[in-house]
């Protein structure tokens, strides 16, 4: 992706607007992490480069792909995952409550 559609790409999900009074930029990193929990089954990783509504999807192997969004996160995640993603998997919900304990 060129610089230019990288800065210009859009940010229209619903999820990505801050919650009133929290401190700038907290949601954004509690949702990043919460993406790495759940994409990290897949053998995914998901980093925020800090700028934009772009996350850095990337897989074991080397690959990766900027995704403007959350659609966009889950999208990168289905091409370059082994296997389907499927957020409410058993495992990956189960995984995810044991992080939070």
């Amino acid at each position: 992706m060129c610089v230019l559609c990288y800065d210009l790409a859009p940010e229209d999900h619903w999820s990505d607007s801050a919650p009133a009074g929290g401190p700038p930029g907290a949601s954004r990193h509690r949702r990043t992490r919460l993406l790495a929990s759940v994409l990290a089954p897949y053998g995914l990783t998901v980093s925020d480069p800090g700028t934009g509504p772009h996350r850095l999807v990337a897989d074991r192997k080397g690959a990766s792909e900027i995704a403007a969004g959350l659609p966009e996160v889950w999208r990168a995640a289905d091409r370059m995952s082994p296997r389907p993603v499927d957020v409410l998997d058993p495992a990956v919900l189960d995984a995810l409550s044991r992080e939070r304990a």
